[in-house]
C-alpha cells in the first residue's frame, strides 16, 4: 500500500506515515501494543495468525514517525462477502496513544490508510471498535470517531460493557474482595476435590481438550465457538511468549471446567470459559475454581489487571438478557465497571452498504 502523509489537526503536514506492516515489524508491533493502556490481545500480531485459521485474513497497517518509531497500529481482519466484495474488521482497534501530542495525526493517518486498504480489497465497509480507558472514556472516544466521519454500527461486535479487576493488591486481598457467595464457592470447590492447574507454553493437546470442552458448552448454550485449530494457534502464538494462561480444572480424574486468558503487557483478558454441566457436578463449582486459579497465577506473575470481557451490570436495560448468568458469575469476582464506545462503521461502498444495512434491518 502506498505510504500516506497524515495531516495534523491544524491542517499542516505531520511527520506520520502509514504503511503495510511486514514480518520484521512483529517484535516492535507487539511491544507497542503491550505498552498502550487501551490495547489488548486482539491487536497483537499473533491474533491475526489465529484469525487466519478461520475465514479471516489479517491485513496490518503501521503508523510511524519521522525516525521510524511506531505510533499506532491497525490489524484488520478481511472476510469475503457477496459478489466478490469483502468486509473488514479491526477488532479492539486501531491502537494508538490518543493522549499523545500526535494522537490526532496518528488516528487520522490510520483511518486514511484503512480507507485505502478497504477500497483496494473491494470492501463494503470496515468496522472498528477501539477501547476506552479511565483516561479516555467511551463518550469522548465516540465523539472523536463521529468527528472523523465514522457512524455508529447497528450492532456491536464486541461487548460494550465489562469489568476490570485490579490484581495489584495480591492474592489475599483479592480473595477478601470476592463477593461472599463467590468466595464460598471457590472454597467449596477445593473441599470437593477440584484441582485447577495452569497450562504454560504451547501444550497443543491441552488446548485441544479445552476446545472440545468449549464446543460442548457452546452447543449447550447456543453460541458458536472457534475451532480446535484456532485454539492450537493461540497456543503457538501466545504460549511460548508467556502471554497465555490456560486453566483446566479436574475432578474425579476428568477435566470439568477451564478458562483461557491472554495478556498484553501487564493486562490480562478472560476470553473463554467452558464447563461440564452434569447433575453429579452441581456442587463441584468447577468454573469458580478455574477463574480463581487464573487470578492467582496472573497476580503471582505480576500482571496488574484482568478484564473480565463482557459483563452486564444490574439494572442495565439495554443488555442482552442472555448475559444474565455469566454476568452474575463474573460480578462475584469484583472489578470496576468499564464501558466502551461500541462498534463504528467506515462506509467504503455506499451502494453495497445500503443493501447490507437494509438486509440487516429486515433480518432484525
Amino acid at each position: 500500500m502506498t505510504e500516506r502523509i497524515a495531516r495534523t489537526a491544524g491542517g499542516r503536514p505531520g511527520a506520520v506515515t502509514v504503511r503495510a506492516a511486514v514480518a520484521a515489524d512483529r517484535a516492535a508491533w507487539d511491544a507497542f501494543v503491550a505498552a498502550l493502556p487501551a490495547a489488548d490481545p486482539l491487536q497483537a500480531w499473533g491474533w491475526g495468525e489465529v484469525a487466519a485459521e478461520g475465514a479471516e485474513r489479517p491485513a496490518r497497517l503501521v503508523a510511524v514517525d519521522d525516525v521510524g518509531r511506531i505510533r499506532g497500529v491497525a490489524q484488520a481482519l478481511v472476510r469475503d462477502a457477496a459478489a466478490g466484495r469483502r468486509v473488514l474488521y479491526v477488532p479492539h482497534g486501531p491502537a494508538w496513544d490518543a493522549r499523545a501530542a500526535d494522537g490526532p495525526a496518528v488516528i487520522g493517518a490510520l483511518l486514511d490508510g484503512l480507507r485505502a486498504l478497504g477500497r483496494a480489497e473491494r470492501g463494503i465497509l470496515l468496522k472498528l471498535d477501539p477501547r476506552a480507558t479511565r483516561e479516555l472514556e467511551a463518550d469522548e472516544l465516540g465523539r472523536m470517531l463521529r468527528g472523523l466521519g465514522l457512524r455508529a454500527a447497528r450492532a456491536d461486535l464486541q461487548a460494550r460493557t465489562t469489568r476490570v479487576l485490579d490484581l495489584r493488591p495480591g492474592r489475599d486481598a483479592l480473595l477478601a474482595g470476592l463477593e461472599k457467595d463467590t468466595r464460598n464457592l471457590v472454597r467449596r470447590a477445593a473441599r470437593e476435590g477440584v484441582a485447577a492447574r495452569v497450562v504454560r507454553g504451547a501444550d497443543l493437546a491441552a488446548y485441544g481438550r479445552f476446545a472440545t470442552l468449549l464446543a460442548g458448552t457452546g452447543a449447550r448454550a447456543g453460541f458458536r465457538v472457534r475451532s480446535r485449530e484456532s485454539f492450537e494457534a493461540m497456543a503457538r502464538e501466545f504460549g511460548p511468549r508467556g502471554d497465555a494462561y490456560l486453566v483446566l480444572a479436574e475432578h474425579g480424574g476428568r477435566e470439568i471446567a477451564g478458562c483461557l486468558a491472554l495478556t498484553a503487557g501487564p493486562r490480562a483478558f478472560y476470553l473463554y470459559a467452558a464447563s461440564l454441566r452434569e447433575p453429579e457436578l452441581r456442587h463441584a463449582a468447577g468454573p469458580y475454581a478455574a477463574l480463581w486459579a487464573a487470578i492467582e497465577a496472573l497476580a503471582a506473575d505480576g500482571r496488574e489487571s484482568l478484564d473480565l470481557w463482557g459483563v452486564a451490570e444490574r439494572g442495565d436495560r439495554v443488555a442482552d438478557a442472555s448475559w444474565a448468568g455469566f454476568s452474575l458469575f463474573k460480578r462475584g469476582f469484583g472489578g470496576a465497571p468499564l464501558r466502551h464506545p461500541g462498534t463504528f462503521d467506515m462506509v467504503l461502498s455506499p451502494a453495497w452498504y445500503a443493501v447490507r444495512d437494509l438486509r440487516e434491518r429486515l433480518g432484525r
